[in-house]
């Protein structure tokens, strides 16, 4: 099973069309993929390290509560699929990643290298609603992330 969803997250797109996603655009195809499919531990991953440890060590209930916690929080019931369109995005200098870097020091006490960055503006869709988001996706030991904390609610 698990297999099974790494090959449709890897190789599918968000909703009914399939989407290629750029590297710096993965995480948030998998963010939506993981919401649709009910994958805690995908969409935990889709944010940086720290933030996930930091949820997981703040969260009662563990990992596996975090999508019904999306889902309640956003008003979805679990069965809708979710889109994202790209509205716009920009790559972050290196004063900015620089930036990022002391941000993650500061919050997290972990030094990190953010190899490059995008600042990406997107809307996730349902079939009625919408959230326009603005992410910041950074790259990180050879992966991307979503810099910030675990989004817990959209505003659709």
């Amino acid at each position: 099973m698990t297999m099974v969803l790494a090959a449709l997250i890897c190789l599918s797109g968000c909703g009914e069309s399939t989407v290629e996603a750029s590297n710096h655009e993965r995480p948030i195809l998998n963010l939506c993929l993981s919401l649709e499919h009910s994958d805690a531990q995908t969409y935990l991953s889709c944010f940086v390290p720290a933030a996930k440890a930091e949820y997981l060590r703040s969260s009662s209930s563990g990992s596996d509560d975090i999508i019904k916690t999306v889902q309640k929080n956003s008003g979805l019931d679990g069965s809708e699929k979710l889109t994202y369109e790209i509205i716009g995005k920009i790559e972050l200098a290196s004063a900015e990643r620089e930036k990022l870097e002391k941000q993650y020091k500061s919050k997290y006490s972990k030094n990190v290298t953010i190899e490059k960055a995008f600042q990406i503006d997107a809307n996730i869709s349902t079939s009625k609603k919408s959230d326009l988001r603005r992410f910041t996706t950074v790259l990180i030991d050879g992966s991307w992330y979503i810099f910030g904390d675990v989004i817990e609610k959209f505003k659709f």
